[in-house]
């Protein structure tokens, strides 16, 4: 009887522990930074809307990251236009959730497109990488701050090099681990 109730108390002990679910968050936050291409400096800001699919089990979760982006190119140098532009990104994100109210993720966006909407036909294409800290102390919510950094080697389909940015997000997303 006592092997019995060992036996159980331990299958379920280990189930509870080995749980793996779907996790899916939604965020959306304000991004600011800096691009730089060949002298000509600028400061992109705007809005970020994206969404986080990943497969999670016990402390660590990896799958995809997806973004979209719209915002203000202001230029540094004086008498150009403030472009608008849009961004999407798609990419691989692997994450960590600490036992004490944080999280960290790093990413690397394999499709990354910028679009300058008052420029026609200027397409960059290139690659992203991400790291970002969450803080996860309220009731299904995420205080996130994130590091991008984005490689552009394609304008207009045409290779280029030395177009990058770099920037900070800063968002509120609701992961739901289901």
């Amino acid at each position: 009887m006592k092997k019995l109730i060992f036996a159980i108390a331990m299958v379920v002990g280990f189930s509870s522990v080995s749980q793996a679910g779907l996790l899916l968050e939604p965020y959306l936050g304000y991004e600011t930074g800096k691009y730089s291409a060949s002298g000509f400096d600028a400061k992109p800001s705007g809005t970020v809307l994206g969404l986080r699919l990943a497969y999670s089990i016990p402390m660590f979760w990896f799958g995809l990251d997806a973004s979209s982006s719209t915002g203000k190119i202001n230029p540094e140098t004086s008498g150009a236009n403030n472009d608008a532009y849009t961004r999407s990104v798609l990419g691989a994100v692997v994450g960590v959730e600490f036992p004490i109210l944080l999280r960290a993720w790093v990413g690397y966006g394999f499709s990354n497109k910028l679009t300058n909407k008052d420029t026609p036909n200027l397409d960059l294409t290139g690659t992203a990488t991400k790291f970002g800290i969450g803080f996860t102390g309220l009731p299904f919510v995420s205080l996130n701050l994130e590091m991008i950094t984005d490689s552009y080697d394609k304008v207009n389909g045409v290779s280029v090099s030395g177009i990058s940015s770099s920037g900070y997000v800063l968002s509120v997303s609701l992961p739901l681990d289901l």
